[in-house]
């Protein structure tokens, strides 16, 4: 059992747990008899609850991480998830104490924290929020991270076909769906005489005469859109395709995974410049999408960031990216899109990943490979097999 002393002058409160000597000068009487009060009650029954709950007095980390759901070392003040040993970053940690401050639910911050735990090059864990949290970068109640892609349209480069209403159709899905909460049937699409797109309600149409008017009404929009991206067995859809603007080898399309091995990428962070997948913030993407570059909406789950360039901070390295949306670019601007849209269509393709991955560690076996120039893991596979079932139960 513990033995606890103390004494209180002013704002100053001196304490001993187990002959250990604490210190802490409070900002407010307030401040001061609180703490007190702890040491008392501790020292009158030493539980460890009792013991605990002072510590956190004395330790703002310690007092954060107990808000938050986390547990803190008292020792080294290392703060973890609760049931790991991966320390969690300072930023992060202070996010989470903003965020049980002002009653904002705290799903996205720990469900990005639960994917960037899985990642095993030590430099990314501990940068990558730091990184985000200085760009417009936002996450998905899942934690996954909403970056940007700068691309060129490679149907209408190799077939000469413009997939321009491909694209507009798709974007007035997305914003119908989810920014007007509304179902995409009751609307249709139309061009009007300078042969611009728009849509309209499917009852104001019907009471137009388009010949008056100076308009074509091209369709009902969801219609429009299942013909163009919904294939059945007899038919393939007429999917915009996008390859990226360096190589122009990448097959990109909405709603699937573009992804590279691992050992394929650069991991040093001192090199802004090296092989992998980039994306970015807006930043980044506003210098690279020119006169005819499209830009993607992406997830990017925080396990496959492979580095985070020290010196341009606008963009990272990944080994996947899941393009969700297009994103319109005007007058050198991205009109940021709402995440979460494809978000559940993510996790499909992250579960078969989980699977994988626990199969590997299972053949003790790493799960994820090892990056060139990347930091060994030094974790141990008990460790890493708790971090991929807790994931995978989660998102299941």
């Amino acid at each position: 059992m513990k033995k606890i002393q103390g004494v209180k002058i002013g704002n100053m409160v001196n304490l001993s747990i187990d002959g250990k000597l604490h210190k802490k000068n409070c900002g407010s009487p307030k401040e001061a008899d609180e703490l007190f009060k702890a040491v008392l009650k501790a020292k009158d029954n030493p539980s460890d609850i009792n013991v605990r709950a002072l510590r956190s007095l004395l330790n703002e980390k310690l007092r954060v991480a107990l808000m938050a759901g986390l547990e803190t070392d008292p020792e080294t003040n290392e703060v973890y998830l609760a049931g790991f040993n991966t320390p969690v970053p300072a930023k992060l940690v202070e996010v989470a104490k903003e965020y049980h401050d002002n009653g904002y639910p705290l799903d996205a911050i720990i469900n990005f924290w639960k994917l960037l735990m899985i990642n095993p090059d030590t430099r990314v864990r501990t940068s990558l929020f730091d990184f985000i949290s200085t760009h417009d970068f936002s996450l998905t109640d899942k934690g996954y991270m909403v970056v940007y892609k700068a691309v060129y349209r490679k149907n209408e480069e190799e077939e000469g076909q413009s997939t321009e209403f491909a694209e507009f159709v798709s974007n007035q899905v997305l914003k119908v769906k989810k920014s007007w909460k509304e179902s995409p049937k009751n609307y249709v699409v139309y061009r009007n005489d300078e042969g611009q797109y728009a849509i309209t309600g499917v009852k104001t149409a019907e009471k137009w005469n388009e010949q008056d008017k100076g308009v074509e009404v091209l369709g009902n929009l969801n219609e429009l859109f299942e013909a163009i991206y919904v294939a059945d067995e007899k038919t393939e859809a007429n999917v915009p395709v996008y390859t990226d603007m360096h190589t122009r080898s990448m097959h990109i399309e909405l709603g699937k995974p573009v992804s590279i091995e691992r050992v394929e990428c650069d991991s040093d962070p001192a090199r802004d410049c090296s092989y992998g997948l980039h994306c970015g913030a807006t930043k980044y993407v506003e210098r690279f999408a020119g006169y005819k570059g499209v830009v993607l909406a992406c997830l990017v789950n925080p396990a496959n960031v492979v580095a985070v360039p020290q010196y341009d901070h606008s963009k990272m390295r990944v080994a996947e990216y899941f393009p969700f949306a297009y994103a319109t670019y005007e007058d050198g601007k991205i009109d940021i899109v709402e995440q979460g849209y494809y978000e559940d269509d993510y996790c499909q393709y992250e579960v078969e990943e989980l699977e994988a991955e626990i199969a590997k560690v299972q053949a003790e076996e790493l799960p994820i490979g090892t990056a060139k120039n990347a930091e060994a893991e030094t974790r141990s596979m008990s460790e890493l097999m708790k971090m991929l079932e807790s994931r995978l139960i989660d998102i299941e």
